[in-house]
């Protein structure tokens, strides 16, 4: 969906809520799109929600939307599992592989939450349950490889949440690529270019620059990989910068 578009999603769900008093969920919206459409809805008076993508961390996401008046916590949000498999030991895809095959079907993608990767096996999806119903049976090309989508009960899942780690190092400078790729395993060329693809958020905004300079407070995202919280950032007499990271 473009910001437009999923504003304008948000707002037909909102209103339905508020004619109806019922709790209403909207699709699935990745973080950009929420921090567009959330302080348009924080300015409409009598409604509250809270987001959820099924798996923690999750980078899209549902806002389940409900009158002030009415309790959200206890209100479930409705996912679903299908698995997406193919052999992928000659050509490994990527998350961007499979969106991309997701996007060649005529599946609503407000109906497809995050794709977990499993390596060569392939992927499974969070879904909305008529989004598994439309997608169950379907053969997907994910780069050159025919892939399989089943939906799977969702006892099935096989997402392992990461163990939050605090990493210390020291750098010549607080530029992006130079923290994230320290704190996230990968090298420097590789994380500039992840950063160049698009594929690194800022504070929940996609980053185009490696160069940017961070702050304390900042939170770096590379999909497929984590987060990366900057804890601390101190500079020795030798003119670096001595840096405590948290990953997730």
């Amino acid at each position: 969906m473009t910001p437009v578009e999923a504003l304008d999603h948000v707002l037909a769900v909102a209103e339905v809520t508020l004619r109806s008093w019922q709790p209403e969920p909207t699709g699935f919206l990745d973080p950009g799109e929420r921090l567009a459409v959330e302080p348009v809805l924080q300015r409409r008076s009598g409604l509250h929600w809270r987001c959820f993508g099924g798996i923690i961390p999750a980078e899209r996401q549902r806002l389940l939307l409900a009158r002030e008046e009415l309790p959200l916590m206890d209100v479930p949000l409705d996912f679903a599992l299908v698995a997406l498999q193919g052999n992928f030991l000659f050509d490994p895809a990527e998350l961007e592989d499979f969106e991309a095959a997701l996007l060649t079907t005529d599946v609503d993608p407000r109906g497809w939450g995050d794709v977990i990767l499993l390596g060569d096996n392939g992927a499974q999806l969070i879904t909305t349950p008529a989004c598994a119903a439309a997608l169950g049976g379907r053969s997907l090309q994910v780069r050159t490889v025919v892939v399989e989508a089943t939906a799977v009960p969702w006892d099935h899942l096989r997402h392992q949440p990461r163990q939050p780690r605090t990493v210390t190092t020291v750098e010549a400078s607080c530029r992006l690529d130079a923290v994230a790729s320290a704190g996230l395993g990968l090298s420097r060329a590789r994380m500039a270019a992840a950063i160049s693809a698009g594929r690194v958020r800022l504070n929940g905004r996609t980053v185009l620059r490696p160069h940017t300079e961070l702050q304390v407070g900042d939170v770096v995202v590379l999909r497929g990989r984590g987060e990366l919280h900057l804890q601390s950032r101190v500079l020795t007499r030798r003119q670096r910068w001595r840096l405590q990271l948290l990953r997730r």
